[in-house]
């Protein structure tokens, strides 16, 4: 029993296993003893392991919120209410419903913070950077 892969735009489209090279459907190749799987990229010679692109860095506003401790909070909702600036910040955050970490604005609405001494730049660097969990991920 032989491996053959059915080559899409030069990306695999299926496996099978036949005695015989399938001749329906498209352009097939025989892949036997090869480590070669759907969506690999095929240039004709060489076969290339499919990487997905890296998912976006986008969390939703409750995970948003526990990347932040309580007392770190607490002093961003207290001093909305004497600095316009950081109230602008926490009106921006009640607003939006998930967060982009990459974002120019949601960087600068950290890096705010920071020059507000709300947060150091070691904690804003940990809650722009730590990798997105799967449960902190918005759709």
């Amino acid at each position: 029993m032989n491996r053959y892969a059915l080559i899409t735009n030069n990306s695999v489209d299926l496996i099978v296993e036949a005695d015989s090279m399938p001749t329906e459907w498209g352009s097939w190749v025989d892949v036997t003893g090869l480590d070669v799987g759907p969506m690999d990229l095929y240039d004709g010679v060489n076969f290339t392991k499919y990487v997905p692109p890296p998912l976006p860095n986008i969390i939703t506003k409750e995970a948003f919120r526990l990347r932040f401790t309580n007392p770190e909070y607490t002093g961003i909702v207290v001093a909305s209410k004497t600095d316009a600036e950081v109230q602008a910040w926490y009106d921006t955050y009640n607003a939006l419903s998930k967060f982009d970490l990459d974002s120019q604005g949601t960087k600068d609405g950290i890096a705010s913070l920071v020059s507000k001494n709300l947060l150091t730049q070691l904690r804003a660097n940990e809650i722009l950077a730590v990798p997105v969990q799967p449960h902190e991920r918005a759709q």
